[in-house]
């Protein structure tokens, strides 16, 4: 390894970059771009007042009392009120309501008479995350309106209010949310996609130079310049992408997280050094895959196909062990799956390092995996890889 050589390369990659339009914008526009659009959309992070028809056919004290603290919950808002089923159906499929509740006839005669007061609850499931919110609110305020009910029966029986509470409601479960504890879909699904968006700019900006050196013939002046020497090739080619991403993962976690309230509760270097190895294998990975691209165009295109894929297998969106076997394979040999691990334990969870020492292991084997491809790739193009066109026009002989 030589540092001067290293230094002359990273320079020269650095004026590529600069030069190519294309890798310029991927590398400096892309990912403040992306962040900032993919940001702002999850800002609020939660829907808040969703909208909830009802159709109270019971039209009493009791029926009022249960929507008013249906309504008076952060997540449903009792804005339509319907004068029958019919009517309250057509509100859903005209997607002026996310679900209704429905009160029938006699709701308070039967809580009066101490017998069962059924409520109908009627959701559309095409928004499955806003209609459990409408679903939880209504079961909460039902068992809250039904412990209530109890509690003044056995007060009726002459038992002190004490002692009423506590018959009323002998089981008391206590639900304590940890990690996410306002159960939101924001800071559950951004900080990966923050990440994604560094992952796949970094490659479609890595996999455009080196196949943009193919397209032109160039790679072959690439190994002579590294003296033919992999570390000094690979250190020189990746080291401007390994230093830019690795300040853009210390602008996500110091400036993004802070801005969008996202926490960072365990140790920082860990998380840092686990990006590290994250971002060495990603360049591996990403200089392998693009070798075998002979347009700057063509590899463009298919990294920024990947991009959906490799986020639906990293098991973030869907437990992976649910996924068939051949896709779990290929989800472990991909960086981003046991970072994701990493960055929920280190950044979300806050766990002591025995928990995430297995993800650490599995980024190194990884990383090793991608040096090892890519010092094959290497030894084959070294061989393989034509020289420079003459595009001189050949002279015709004269007889």
């Amino acid at each position: 390894m030589n540092l001067k050589i290293i230094w002359k390369l990273i320079q020269k990659e650095a004026l590529l970059v600069v030069n190519d339009k294309s890798i310029l914008l991927v590398l400096f526009v892309a990912p403040f771009l992306y962040l900032f659009m993919i940001g702002t959309t999850y800002i609020k992070k939660d829907e808040e007042k969703v909208s909830v028809g009802v159709v109270d056919m019971d039209h009493t004290k009791s029926s009022r009392t249960f929507l008013n603290k249906l309504n008076a919950t952060q997540k449903v808002d009792l804005n339509h009120a319907y004068y029958s089923l019919p009517e309250a159906h057509m509100g859903i499929s005209a997607f002026d309501v996310q679900g209704y509740v429905y009160i029938p006839y006699g709701f308070e005669k039967k809580l009066k008479r101490k017998e069962t007061a059924p409520i109908g609850l009627v959701l559309n499931n095409t928004r499955f995350l806003p209609s459990n919110d409408i679903n939880k609110a209504v079961n909460l305020v039902s068992l809250d309106y039904a412990l209530e009910s109890r509690e003044k029966f056995f007060e009726s029986k002459t038992i002190l209010p004490q002692l009423a509470s506590s018959n009323a409601d002998p089981v008391r479960a206590q639900v304590n949310s940890v990690y996410n504890p306002t159960n939101n879909y924001g800071d559950f699904l951004l900080p990966f996609v923050l990440f994604l968006i560094l992952h796949q700019t970094l490659l479609i900006g890595l996999s455009e130079s080196v196949a943009s050196d193919r397209e032109k013939g160039l790679m072959k002046v690439g190994f002579k310049d590294s003296n033919n020497n992999f570390i000094n090739y690979i250190s020189g080619k990746t080291g401007i992408y390994l230093l830019l991403f690795l300040a853009y993962s210390f602008f996500v976690l110091l400036v993004v997280f802070p801005f969008f309230d996202l926490p960072i509760h365990g140790n920082f270097l860990a998380l840092m050094g686990g990006s590290i190895i994250f971002l060495l294998a990603t360049l591996l990975y990403g200089w392998f895959f693009a070798s075998f691209f002979n347009t700057e165009t063509g590899a463009m295109e298919v990294i920024a196909f990947t991009s959906y894929p490799v986020f639906l297998i990293t098991g973030v969106t869907w437990s992976i062990n649910e996924m068939p076997l051949f896709v779990q394979f290929i989800s472990n040999l991909i960086p981003l799956r046991p970072f994701f691990v990493l960055l929920k334990k280190l950044a979300i969870m806050g766990v002591d390092s025995h928990f995430y020492l297995n993800e650490v292991i599995h980024l190194l084997i990884l990383l090793l995996v991608g040096y090892v491809a890519a010092f094959f790739r290497f030894r084959y193009l070294q061989k393989g890889e034509p020289k420079l066109a003459d595009n001189r026009p050949v002279p015709l002989s004269s007889d």
